[in-house]
C-alpha cells in the first residue's frame, strides 16, 4: 500500500509535541535570527558608508586620484571645481569639504573630547538633500555655527541641542539646529558646516589662494537630457589628471565595494551569516535524527505495510521545510525587534527591505532540508526486522 498524501503525516510527527516543537522552532530561529542580523549589520554598515554619497544633489562628481574611501579623505585644488563649471553640460559645480579624523567635539556633560566627521559646503548650494538643512541654511551661515546629527550618539556627544555652545578643535561653536543622516562604523557623529567656518575651523584645508583650498568632493549638477557617460569621458579627458570622474551611481558603487570587499569588515560579516548556516543545520539534523530515531518502530510498521522508502524520505524532508519556515517565521519577528532596537541605539539604518529576507529564507529552508536528508540516512538503509529489533 502507497500512501497518496504524506504532508499530513509529515505535520502531525512535527507537532505531535508542543514542548518539542517549541524548543525545534527556538533553536532554528536563533540560527535564523543570527543570519538576519549578521546580513543586516552588514547591509548597515555598507548603506551608513554611502549615507552622505547618496544624498549629494548632483549626478556627477569629482574626487582626488588617490582617494579610495570618504572616510580616509584626500583633497584636490578647487579651481577644478571652477574648471568643470566651464563645462556647458554642468549646471552647478560645488565644493564639498570634509574632515573625518581631525575634528574634535567637547561634550559639554562629560568635558571630554570625542572625534567627530565634519561636513563643509555652501549653504546657498543645497548641497546635500537633508530638508532641515535647506530650511535652515540662513542659520548656519552664520559664523561659529554648524548643524548637528541628531541620530548622533548621545553617549558620546551629548544630546544635540539647537542654541548649545560647545567646543570644536579648541573654537567656540553653537550649534544652529539639528538633521537626521545617521552615523557609520568610522564616526560616532556629524556636523555640517559653511565653507567659510569650514576654513576657520580647520585651516589645513586653506591654501595659498582661494583656487588652492583642499576639496575632497565636488558635486556636478548637470543638465537634464545629458548623457552622462559621454560627460564623465569628456571631463576625465580635459581636466588634469590629479582628479578622477566618476558619476554618482559610481562614486557610491565604489565605496560600497571597498568595505564589502576591500576592507576586512564584509568579510567579517560573511563569515557570520555562514556560521549562523552552520549553526542552523547542526540543531535541525540534532532535532530530525533525534525524530527519526524515536519513531523507528512507526516508521518500520509503514514500510512493512508497502511505504517505499522515498515516500518516507518525503515525510522527512516535509518535516524539514516545515521547520525551516516556522523557525523563519519565528526568526524574522525576533529580527524585527531587534533591528528597531539596533537602529534607536546605535543609529545605524537596519532596513529589513535592504537584507534580502527571501534569501534568508530560502537559506533557512536550504539547510533544514539538507539536515532532515542527512537525519533521513539512518532510517532509509534500515530493514523493517532491523528497525523491530
Amino acid at each position: 500500500m502507497v500512501p497518496g498524501r504524506t504532508i499530513p503525516l509529515a505535520w502531525r510527527n512535527l507537532t505531535e509535541s508542543k514542548l518539542r516543537l517549541l524548543a525545534s522552532v527556538a533553536g532554528t530561529a536563533f540560527a535564523v535570527t543570527l543570519m538576519f542580523m549578521e546580513n543586516g549589520f552588514r547591509s548597515a554598515m555598507l548603506d551608513s558608508m554611502v549615507n552622505v554619497i547618496e544624498r549629494f544633489d548632483g549626478q556627477v562628481v569629482l574626487v582626488s586620484r588617490t582617494l579610495y574611501t570618504l572616510s580616509v579623505p584626500y583633497s584636490f585644488p578647487l579651481r577644478r571645481i571652477v574648471q568643470a563649471r566651464n563645462f556647458p553640460e554642468v549646471v552647478a559645480a560645488s565644493p564639498v569639504y570634509v574632515v573625518a579624523r581631525t575634528g574634535y567635539w567637547r561634550n559639554a556633560d562629560t568635558t571630554k573630547l570625542e572625534r567627530i566627521c565634519v561636513v563643509g559646503y555652501p549653504p546657498e548650494d543645497d548641497v546635500l538633500d537633508v530638508p532641515e538643512l535647506k530650511r535652515n541654511r540662513e542659520a548656519w551661515s552664520r559664523p561659529d555655527t554648524a548643524m548637528a546629527d541628531a541620530l548622533s550618539r548621545s553617549d558620546q556627544f551629548g544630546v544635540f541641542e539647537k542654541g548649545q555652545i560647545s567646543e570644536l578643535s579648541g573654537r567656540r561653536i553653537e550649534i544652529a539646529g539639528t538633521f537626521e543622516l545617521g552615523v557609520n562604523v568610522q564616526s560616532n557623529g556629524n556636523l555640517v558646516m559653511s565653507d567659510r567656518n569650514m576654513m576657520k575651523y580647520f585651516p589645513q584645508l586653506g591654501g595659498a589662494s582661494v583656487g588652492d583650498r583642499n576639496v575632497t568632493v565636488g558635486v556636478l549638477r548637470i543638465r537634464p537630457g545629458t548623457d552622462l557617460e559621454q560627460l564623465r569621458g569628456k571631463l576625465q579627458a580635459e581636466l588634469p589628471p590629479d582628479v578622477r570622474v566618476l558619476t554618482k551611481d559610481e562614486f557610491i558603487a565604489r565605496e560600497r565595494d571597498f568595505w564589502d570587499k576591500v576592507a576586512p569588515v564584509g568579510t567579517v560579516f560573511y563569515i557570520g551569516v555562514v556560521m549562523g548556516f552552520i549553526v542552523g543545520s547542526v540543531i535541525c539534523y540534532q532535532v530530525l535524527y533525534a525524530d527519526v530515531s524515536n519513531r523507528l518502530g512507526e516508521f518500520a510498521t509503514l514500510k512493512a505495510m508497502g511505504y517505499t522508502n522515498m515516500s518516507l524520505y518525503r515525510v522527512v524532508l516535509m518535516q524539514a521545510v516545515y521547520l525551516g519556515l516556522m523557525g523563519y517565521v519565528a526568526g524574522l519577528a525576533v529580527s524585527l525587534v531587534l533591528f528597531d532596537w539596533v537602529h534607536r541605539s546605535t543609529g545605524l539604518p537596519l532596513d529589513l527591505a535592504r537584507n534580502n529576507p527571501l534569501t534568508i529564507l530560502a537559506l533557512s529552508v536550504a539547510m533544514c532540508v539538507a539536515s532532515g536528508a542527512y537525519a533521513a540516512r539512518r532510517l532509509i538503509s534500515a530493514d523493517p526486522a532491523q528497525l523491530f529489533a
